[in-house]
């Protein structure tokens, strides 16, 4: 299968709104994230994407990117064009199916986070993107023995939260103090689990994780 494997570095953009979609991407390491600008210098994030995940699937289908995608860190990813997917999903049923599974967990994804902006407040808000980023962090295998690391600034958190920079600082101070949450720059460590999760009222239902699909990285040419 062709492919063509490219190192980003941290802040690169993989794919800008507006470019033609015509490949799919497969991060092997590193951590992305979908960006949507409102036109007057805001930005929003609106997904995140870590080992194992996709980039562009939606372009099976649609021409245009509509939301710029750039890497949270260095961000080791594999593309395959589309082209060529479409030829493979045609002959083989099973991976067609796998690849409209991995996009529907990426609607349900995109459903929490509304729910997440729109129904709870900022603390819970913080916690339930904690929660995720450890729950999907350990699914793609990056879980150190002592703690995640959660390459974003509190502006980032903030931005995927719909909160200020500020009013997430005050919040994972708040955690702190409750004894849930202990972070050293971009170090985390969940000093208790199920109190976080609580908080959040955090459930894994929608991640759907008997049904995950970790794609794999094309083999070697």
């Amino acid at each position: 299968m062709p492919f063509a494997r490219k190192i980003y570095p941290a802040a690169g953009y993989l794919m800008r709104q507006g470019d033609r979609g015509d490949a799919l991407s497969i991060v092997l390491d590193g951590y992305c994230y979908g960006q949507k600008d409102d036109g007057e210098g805001k930005s929003q994030i609106v997904s995140l994407a870590i080992t194992g995940d996709s980039i562009g699937l939606e372009h099976l289908y649609l021409r245009t990117v509509d939301h710029d995608t750039r890497a949270l860190t260095a961000v080791d990813v594999a593309t395959v064009p589309l082209a060529v997917v479409r030829q493979i999903a045609a002959r083989r049923p099973a991976i067609a199916q796998a690849l409209g599974v991995h996009q529907a967990i990426r609607h349900a994804i995109t459903r929490e986070w509304m729910v997440n902006i729109g129904a709870r407040d900022g603390l819970r808000r913080v916690a339930h993107f904690l929660c995720e980023f450890a729950v999907r962090s350990d699914a793609a295998g990056r879980t150190p023995d002592d703690g995640y690391e959660l390459p974003m600034s509190q502006e980032q958190i903030g931005q995927a939260t719909g909160l200020t920079a500020v009013h997430v600082n005050r919040m994972l101070k708040t955690l702190h103090t409750a004894g849930l949450v202990e972070r050293s720059w971009r170090h985390v460590r969940f000093a208790d689990w199920h109190g976080l999760r609580d908080i959040a009222g955090f459930s894994a239902d929608y991640l759907h994780a008997g049904q995950q699909v970790r794609i794999p990285a094309p083999p070697a040419p």
